[in-house]
């Protein structure tokens, strides 16, 4: 049988394409980035140990920017 196209029913069918090295390793739960983990987890070890002796505010923001860039940075695909 002939498709629209006018083809034969042979072409009709594209192959599916292939994943990406990127895609793959999300499916199978692999981390994205552990050192984008680390930074996130340093930052909010810092920020939580504040609480327990207080630090000055430029160290406490500081903090909070590297638990922020890490934190962020487990969204971005590895490339």
């Amino acid at each position: 049988m002939a498709s629209r196209r006018g083809g034969t029913g042979a072409d009709d069918h594209d192959p599916a394409p292939e994943p990406q090295p990127a895609a793959a390793a999300v499916r199978r739960g692999a981390p994205l980035h552990p050192p984008a983990f680390q930074l996130m987890l340093l930052g909010a070890v810092v920020i939580i140990g504040a609480a327990a002796a207080p630090l000055p505010l430029p160290r406490l923001l500081a903090a909070f920017v590297a638990w922020l860039v890490g934190y962020l940075s487990l969204f971005i695909p590895p490339l």
